[in-house]
């Protein structure tokens, strides 16, 4: 039993979460490691992690100097094309769930390792911008998922403490992320499709649709 507990701030990763468009990069990192003459599934899933991080251990193990903003930058633009082209829809319930919390008073910020350019284009692209009070983003902190800094990050910009807030995340590291940064931490299966590691989340939801119901019986034990 959570005790009365009170949300204030909830907070969504976006790669994902927001929408399923990991395969979108994966293709883009396959396509940038064409160029590049190195196997981008080298290191096995890293799925939640930065794309900055992912190209310095490539480029590392495969003995190749290369520019990596260069690359980071190809990286989202080309994975924005293919979000784009595909009309990849946003994960079940999204905006009806945003407007319903935004309705009920809940701040509402996106958190993501991803460059902000990229996840403002993306919450355009899905129409939700307007929906969300604040952007915390990979250029914001020194350190990264699975570290806690970004989550601790969006707490000092809106001024919620970690016990009024829940996150909502798709990775092992953005699940750790949330964790050390002491907030209530909601995995996202996205209906069975997501089949990493959600060990470090409190609970679990299959759909969007699931969180608001969950966090009033949290709050309402």
């Amino acid at each position: 039993m959570e005790g009365n507990r009170r949300f204030h701030l909830v907070t969504f990763d976006l790669d994902g979460t927001m929408l399923n468009d990991e395969w979108a990069h994966a293709e883009a990192n396959r396509r940038i490691g064409a160029k590049l003459g190195i196997d981008c599934t080298a290191l096995g899933d890293m799925t939640g992690y930065s794309v900055r991080t992912r190209w310095q251990a490539l480029c590392r193990q495969a003995d190749v100097t290369a520019d990596v903003e260069e690359i980071a930058r190809d990286h989202f633009r080309i994975t924005l094309e293919i979000i784009r082209q595909a009309r990849i829809p946003e994960s079940a319930g999204l905006t009806k769930t945003l407007r319903a919390l935004r309705a009920a008073g809940y701040t509402l910020a996106v958190v993501s390792s991803s460059d902000e350019d990229f996840v403002r284009a993306v919450t355009d692209y899905l129409g939700v911008a307007d929906l969300l009070d604040c952007f915390v983003t990979q250029s914001q902190v020194a350190v990264l998922k699975p570290a806690p800094d970004i989550y601790r990050k969006v707490q000092a910009l809106t001024g919620i403490h970690a016990a009024a807030a829940l996150g909502v995340e798709d990775s092992a590291p953005g699940c750790q992320a949330l964790r050390g940064a002491g907030m209530y931490t909601v995995g996202f299966t996205d209906e069975g499709r997501n089949r990493q590691d959600l060990s470090a989340a409190d609970t679990h939801i299959a759909v969007m649709g699931e969180l608001l119901p969950l966090i009033h019986r949290l709050q309402n034990p």
